[in-house]
């Protein structure tokens, strides 16, 4: 059975230059990455335990500056649930498949109203101009007053 292996770093960047290292390093299988939030990114492998063991050390030791690592691990042989529960698979995939045309949407959208029908029932209210008031002198509120000046 397959071993599993988790790197944990902080930024995408510092995540797929991991990822890259452990791949060429070893005979490894990335079944998923996640973005945990806070710019943790968490990215899983699957193989042989000797394998992930190389991959995950040298995925390790290419990310600069080292503080970017936030964690590793390595499970031999997971349990099937564990996998399962944890929903690696089709997380995200780091290049997007084009879209067949079997998935594809063939219905026609109906036409969206012309605007002139939008708004034939609808009554515009009258508008009424504003005149300002201005404030004389001796209508001064208590807030422009200050204490302790004479006026």
């Amino acid at each position: 059975m397959n071993s599993l292996g988790v790197i944990e770093t902080r930024g995408l960047t510092a995540a797929i230059h991991a990822a890259d290292a452990a791949c060429k390093a070893a005979s490894v299988e990335i079944i998923g990455y996640r973005k945990i939030g806070s710019g943790l990114v968490s990215i899983c492998f699957q193989g042989e335990i000797s394998a992930v063991r190389t991959a995950i050390d040298s995925g390790i030791a290419v990310v600069s500056p080292a503080e970017l690592v936030v964690g590793s691990l390595v499970i031999a042989r997971p349990e099937s649930h564990v996998i399962q529960h944890l929903n690696l698979t089709n997380q995200h995939q780091f290049f997007a498949q084009p879209a067949s045309q079997s998935t594809l949407s063939t219905e026609k959208n109906p036409t969206p109203p012309a605007p002139a029908e939008l708004f034939e029932s609808a009554e515009i209210a009258e508008v009424k101009p504003i005149e300002p008031e201005l404030i004389k002198p001796d209508q001064r509120g208590k807030a422009e007053v200050r204490k302790g000046k004479k006026q």
